[in-house]
């Protein structure tokens, strides 16, 4: 239902931030919520929301008749890492990546399952590898001259295979324990694989260095090669 907004469309969006609040999802997910179910665009719905909690903050009249608590749609205001902290973040994170964990995995541990804490954590240690772009590859003194591209590829679909394994293994359980026809199931379904899309596109921008690493590696290999055998030849003529 496209157009100009009921009161009865107006009043059911509010409820729906307010119930996927209370779950823990987030905005977003509210709005592709009722989008889908009023045949509208998300980021209509979201623009939508802001400006008529706006209107409705100068409106408490309407707010009441509507029945919306106010109270409960506040606008975030995101605290950012301080320098401290950030330091600190990505000093515990290379920690815990030194003892053979992953990224996420370590942003999970120092958040302690706080799954938003751990995004912003993961968020910031990403961010600081691509300002240090001279640093991102800290494994690079284990790699040998004998590395190929298909060592490489094979390492690379190995990854891809395994994060593909474990999103459709989350999708089943997910699919079991809250059932598929529900639509709280559906939008985390979404979320999770979603989740699983953006960590495949860190895989391919680690592979697409570590490729890079590997031809650069090829070449001072060549160029020792060739010294080399330039060093011996003029040892014979010496000799």
């Amino acid at each position: 239902m496209k157009g100009i907004w009921k009161d009865e469309e107006v009043k059911n969006l509010f409820k729906t931030v307010e119930e996927c609040k209370a779950s823990g999802k987030s905005l977003r997910e509210a709005f592709m919520l009722h989008a889908s179910s009023y045949g509208r665009k998300a980021n209509s719905v979201r623009n939508y929301y802001y400006h008529e909690l706006d209107n409705l903050s100068k409106d408490k009249n309407r707010a009441e008749n509507l029945e919306i608590k106010l109270d409960k749609h506040q606008k975030n205001q995101f605290v950012g890492f301080s320098e401290e902290e950030k330091n600190k973040i990505i000093s515990k994170i290379q920690e815990k990546l030194s003892q053979g964990y992953s990224v996420r995995k370590a942003c999970l541990m120092l958040s302690g399952g706080d799954v938003k804490q751990m995004l912003r954590m993961q968020n910031k240690y990403r961010a600081n590898k691509k300002e240090n772009k001279s640093n991102i590859l800290t494994f690079k003194q284990k790699v040998t001259n004998k590395i190929t591209d298909a060592d490489i590829n094979g390492l690379f679909m190995g990854l891809v295979k395994l994060v593909k394994k474990s999103a459709l293994e989350e999708a089943k359980n997910a699919v079991a324990d809250e059932k598929l026809q529900s639509s709280s199931a559906i939008r985390k379904l979404i979320s999770q694989l979603g989740q699983k899309e953006r960590e495949l596109e860190f895989l391919k921008e680690d592979y697409s260095a570590l490729k890079k690493e590997n031809s650069l590696l090829k070449k001072k290999l060549l160029v020792a090669t060739c010294f080399k055998a330039k060093s011996l030849a003029k040892e014979r003529e010496k000799a």
